[in-house]
Formats: C-alpha cells, sequence, structure tokens
C-alpha cells in the first residue's frame, strides 16, 4: 500500500497496491516491512515537570504535591518554565506522542507570562498541543473579573500566535473539584466555559485520602454548569458505582493514567466498568514527575495489565483496545479526532514509523506490538508529514 501526504500536511491518500507513477513528490520513503501507526495522543501530561524524575520516590499523591508543588515549583520563573516544557514536549514527540493536552504551572503569577512561555514551549518543540490554562484560586485578592481578564488576554494572544495547525486551543485545567476549593471556583470555571466556549479538564478522584471530600463536590459542579459533554475527569479512580452512570448521562468523559496512579499509589481506575456505562475514555502518559517516562508503550502495558490482574482474567482486555485508547480515543474525549488519533484521508499527517524487527515474527500483531514494542523501535516521527528531530 502507500500513503500520500499533501503539501497541506495532511493525508491525501491511503490505499492499497503500488503508488500512480505519475505522482511527483518532494520526498518518496520506502518502509517495506516497518509498521506505520498513527500518533499517539496524551489526554494528560504536564510537559513543565520535565526536570523531575524521581521526585518523592516514595510518597502518595499528597506527599508528592507537598514537595513538587510546595518546594520545588515555585522556584521556576517564565523562562525556566518555557525550557523545561520545550523538553517535555520534545521527549514528547522523541517517544511518538504527536498531540498532547498540557497542564501548565501558574504559581502566583499574575500577569499571564508563564502561560504564554508554556505555550510557547510546547508550540516550538513542535507538539501538536492542547493548553491547560489555570485560571487561579478565586479568593479576596483574586477575584472573579480578574480571572476573566486573564483569560480573555491569554485566549486572545494565543489565537493569534501562527501555529494555528498545531495549536489544538485552550481548555480550563480545572481546581473547582478539589475540597480545598471554594464555591466561587466553581462559579467562574463554569461562567468562563460558557462565556468562552472552553473545555475543563478537572483532576478528580485522584486522591485516597481527598477522595470521599471530592465526591460530595459533584453537585456543585453540577450546579457550576461544569458537568457536561465539555468536562474531562483526570484520574476519575475513586468513583462510587452510581458515579459513571451519571457522568456518562451528562456526556462527560475521563483520562486514564496508569503509570501515574501505579507510581503514586493512587489505586487503578475501572475503566471497563466506565466503558461498560458509555464513558469516553481516554489515556495520558501525565508527568515525568509522577510517570518519569513519556512512553506510550510502557503507558499501555502498566493500564492493561493492571486491569487484567485486578479481574483476574487476560481476556478483560485486549491489546488492540489500549492501543485505540492512545491514539483515536484520546483525540475523542479531548474532541480533536476529526484532525488526529487515526491514519485516514484528511487528517494530520501525525505518524509514528516503527521498526518490527526486535518483536517479529509474530502470530497477533496488535498483541506483539503492546506486549513487546517499546520506543527504542521508533524510526521516525512525523508531524503534518513532517520528520521530527529523535
Amino acid at each position: 500500500g502507500y500513503l500520500l501526504v499533501g503539501q497541506d500536511g495532511a493525508i491525501s491518500a491511503l490505499a492499497a497496491g503500488q503508488a500512480p507513477d505519475e505522482l511527483v513528490v518532494q520526498r518518496r520513503l520506502d518502509v517495506q516491512g516497518q509498521w506505520l501507526l498513527p500518533g499517539f495522543v496524551s489526554a494528560h501530561s504536564h510537559l513543565w515537570q520535565s526536570a523531575f524524575y524521581g521526585i518523592a520516590a516514595n510518597d502518595n499523591l499528597e506527599g508528592w504535591i507537598a514537595q513538587l508543588y510546595g518546594v520545588e515549583a515555585p522556584k521556576l520563573d517564565a523562562a525556566q518554565l518555557y525550557q523545561l516544557t520545550r523538553r517535555g514536549a520534545t521527549q514528547h514527540l522523541r517517544n511518538g506522542i504527536t498531540s498532547v493536552f498540557n497542564f501548565t504551572y501558574t504559581g502566583a503569577d499574575r500577569s499571564g507570562e508563564v502561560d504564554r512561555q508554556q505555550l510557547r514551549g510546547a508550540l516550538d518543540a513542535g507538539v501538536r498541543v492542547v493548553h491547560g490554562f489555570n485560571v487561579r484560586t478565586i479568593n479576596d485578592s483574586w477575584t472573579p473579573a480578574m480571572a476573566r481578564e486573564r483569560t480573555a488576554a491569554f485566549l486572545a494572544w494565543a489565537d493569534a500566535q501562527p501555529e494555528s495547525g498545531r495549536y489544538l486551543g485552550t481548555m480550563l485545567a480545572g481546581y473547582a473539584g478539589f475540597i480545598s476549593a471554594t464555591a466561587g471556583q466553581a462559579q467562574v470555571e463554569g461562567d468562563l466555559m460558557r462565556e468562552f466556549s472552553l473545555g475543563n479538564q478537572q483532576h478528580y478522584l485522584e486522591s485516597v485520602v481527598e477522595s470521599a471530600g471530592e465526591r460530595e463536590r459533584y453537585p456543585l459542579l453540577e450546579q457550576a454548569g461544569i458537568i457536561g459533554p465539555r468536562l474531562i475527569f483526570g484520574h476519575f479512580i475513586h468513583s462510587t458505582p452510581e458515579m459513571p452512570a451519571a457522568a456518562v448521562r451528562a456526556g462527560v468523559s475521563m483520562s486514564w493514567n496508569p503509570m501515574s496512579n501505579g507510581r503514586l499509589g493512587s489505586g487503578i481506575a475501572d475503566v471497563l466498568a466506565y466503558r461498560a456505562a458509555g464513558m469516553k475514555v481516554g489515556m495520558g502518559v501525565d508527568g515525568e514527575a509522577s510517570a518519569d517516562r513519556a512512553d506510550p508503550f510502557e503507558n499501555m502495558r502498566m493500564g492493561l495489565y493492571q486491569v487484567r490482574a485486578v479481574h483476574q482474567r487476560a481476556a478483560a482486555m485486549q491489546a488492540y483496545e489500549v492501543l485505540r485508547l492512545h491514539t483515536l480515543g484520546s483525540a475523542e474525549v479531548l474532541g480533536i479526532d476529526a484532525q488526529v488519533g487515526s491514519l485516514k484521508v484528511g487528517k494530520r499527517a501525525d505518524m509514528v514509523l516503527l521498526d518490527p524487527r526486535s518483536f517479529t515474527p509474530w502470530q497477533e500483531p496488535y498483541a506483539a506490538l503492546i506486549f513487546a514494542a517499546g520506543v527504542k523501535d521508533i524510526r521516525e516521527v512525523f508531524v503534518d508529514g513532517l520528520s521530527q528531530a529523535r
């Protein structure tokens, strides 16, 4: 077969057989014997955390947050956040992740400079990015009007960036689900979602300790208008049996982050029950501070094996399922599946070229890919049909 990339960076032809002889192309790549995959999509990443491998190695989420966000992150200025974000994005690309939802770090900054630098860091690395924007904590010194002004200013600036194809838009990196958030936080996030047509990804029910209080906040999120098809629950581990059905009725989706959940001892999300209820599920590699590798192959294996171990049944989840979750499934969760997530005419030519010699011969290609392949087998990564430096 052959795949043709147009000058606009989209897949213009994909067919069996030989490419037409009359085709005039700038670069012809013979990939006989290689495997071509869609670029992986991480529905949940923290690119700026690329300097913090192994931090709080034996702590659960609360101790890890205290070390990273309480001690280390406040030391970083906008220039450092740019460099760390660019480094994290580059590592995602090298490992075959071509599109990412990026949770940013804001800290005490009110000017918006740290937001601008983190978006620029991702774009300058060449990755396709959905920017996760923090509205900051609403309190007496940071009012809803201030949050709205800062949000509007960032959106106007971001829309003016020249990389219109790689900037996939902004969503809120929500805080309203945390038990330390005020009711005003939820109302502001809901108002901003409606006014600016923004999605919202909340870290929700990740913590073993905080989950009971977070579950009690669900009605508050509903009242603020946050619960709905533009909401993504990040992690969503410690839910009740009733919550997935209610979330599905509202159109909520979730991002599954098995490497991070295992590393921090957070638990195992019941993705089988969520998917059976009809919930859209994507996968994320989280950050190098909590998963330590921006590695979609390891993430898929970790998730697949966790599910099989918990259910004590190897057939509980199949290899193809996790591959779909980390590509088209994540794209669907982020609302970018018309552009990325699969190899299809009209979609962006974001691709991973894999050398399968280390895990062939095979009987079941998807099983061989998920069980045995790794970033070491990547030969080339493409965004818009252009090779990315590895």
